[in-house]
């Protein structure tokens, strides 16, 4: 899982789109494209956030959870927080279901 820093690099160091329709899939989301070469991107899709037995912002929006813990509470943890209008660092409660996005060195 990317730690607060690789979030944070993620969104200071790309050029970042929101993305109706993925390839044709259906499926909404956020491509963060390198700066230093636009043929490399990631795309992160508008999972929503699953909490209380329900899945909820399907297509809107996105949380993608670190595996930093938010330093106030540990209750808490950081997290992506993207959606059409922009995306952030957000820290959120560690009992919602969000997604997670494998890293590799």
């Amino acid at each position: 899982m990317p730690t607060q820093d690789d979030i944070q690099e993620l969104i200071d160091n790309t050029i970042k789109q929101w993305v109706d329709n993925y390839n044709g899939t259906g499926v909404n989301g956020r491509k963060f494209i390198s700066k230093t070469d636009e043929t490399k991107y990631i795309f992160i899709p508008a999972a929503g956030n699953y909490d209380d037995g329900s899945v909820n912002g399907v297509g809107i929006y996105g949380l993608v959870w670190s595996s930093s813990l938010y330093t106030l509470s540990t209750h808490n943890a950081w997290n992506l927080y993207l959606f059409m209008g922009d995306c952030r660092m957000y820290d959120g409660y560690r009992y919602f279901g969000r997604s997670i996005r494998p890293v590799t060195d």
